[in-house]
């Protein structure tokens, strides 16, 4: 029986507008029907681009802004609505699923069914910068595992979406190319893809990551822009060094970095991340890399660097 009702697609009247706009040739359109996306990402890519439509909205105007941690976690109307959104679009096209939002405080009564998890505007603080990285992300958690994932960044035109046992992909300006992670499985000269720092934004994580000897650093916004990197190729780990993250911001990306060949997520201990425990949020550090080889690699720098130093 089918997990979801019928509707229509602006998704892919959207893409097909990209497309027109670049105009590609007959082997380019050949290439993109043998990457079509699967209908449940196709319902969740319309509810994200509606979104996105939100966020456009009150991008670059002045909002109104709470805080929940601290000053370096906010949340505005744009994330609330948007999770607004998201959440009755999914309920109705899922009614029999759950639903986990950063922005609403309701918990998935049991996890041994379809839970879905996601962040209606990842990246707040580059969004009321007025920047332009911010992501919607919808992940799909199944019987405990992470099974479909979908990231849009409506400012730059660009999506990444995988399913389980289907690849990964990246939709950028029209074109759909498959995923694939690099092979690095050293740390020397690796590319790491960071955050952009803020003054004042001290995290001790920060220091040992320094000393672990990376090639180059590219900074990048949302969650999901950064794992992206990695699953596209231009980038081979993140370290996510603050404890504000949770499960909506890593459930997506991780199925679009496995499905592109990466390693599982990881906590800075070296543990899988587990979706189906009662808290939300992720009490630990979390590493995202390209290869089995370099995240364990990291993982015991980490281990050695914080056996001297105890910071974390």
């Amino acid at each position: 029986m089918s997990h979801f009702r019928t509707i229509k697609s602006p998704f892919w009247g959207f893409l097909l507008y990209l497309a027109y706009m670049n105009t590609p040739n007959p082997a380019e359109v050949e290439n993109s029907k043998k990457f079509e996306m699967p209908p449940e990402l196709k319902i969740v890519a319309d509810l994200a681009l509606e979104a996105g439509e939100v966020l456009r909205k009150y991008h670059q105007t002045n909002l109104d802004v709470d805080y929940k941690k601290d000053e370096f976690d906010p949340v505005s109307v744009a994330d609330r609505e948007s999770d607004e959104l998201l959440r009755a679009g999914i309920a109705s096209a899922f009614p029999g699923d759950e639903i986990l939002s950063e922005e609403n405080p309701l918990q998935p009564s049991s996890y041994e069914g379809r839970v879905w998890m996601i962040d209606p505007l990842d990246d707040t603080k580059g969004y009321l910068r007025g920047e332009n990285n911010s992501s919607v992300m919808i992940g799909l958690l199944e019987a405990g595992k992470p099974t479909l994932g979908l990231v849009y960044l409506p400012f730059r035109n660009e999506w990444f979406y995988g399913e389980v046992g289907k690849g990964s992909f990246r939709v950028k300006d029209g074109q759909t190319t498959k995923l694939q992670v690099p092979g690095t499985t050293t740390i020397e000269g690796s590319r790491l893809v960071g955050r952009h720092v803020l003054s004042g934004d001290v995290r001790p994580v920060d220091e040992a990551v320094s000393q672990l000897g990376f090639g180059s650093i590219i900074e990048d916004g949302s969650i999901g822009a950064k794992i992206g990197l990695i699953a596209n190729g231009e980038a081979d780990a993140f370290i996510h060094t603050n404890l504000k993250a949770g499960k909506w911001d890593t459930l997506a990306s991780e199925v679009i970095l496995t499905e592109a060949g990466g390693a599982s997520l990881c906590d800075i201990d070296g543990l899988a991340l587990d979706y189906t425990k009662e808290s939300s949020g992720w009490d630990r550090y979390f590493i995202a890399a390209c290869t089995s080889e370099l995240l364990e690699s990291l993982q015991n720098k980490l281990a050695e660097i914080n056996e001297q130093t105890h910071i974390f």
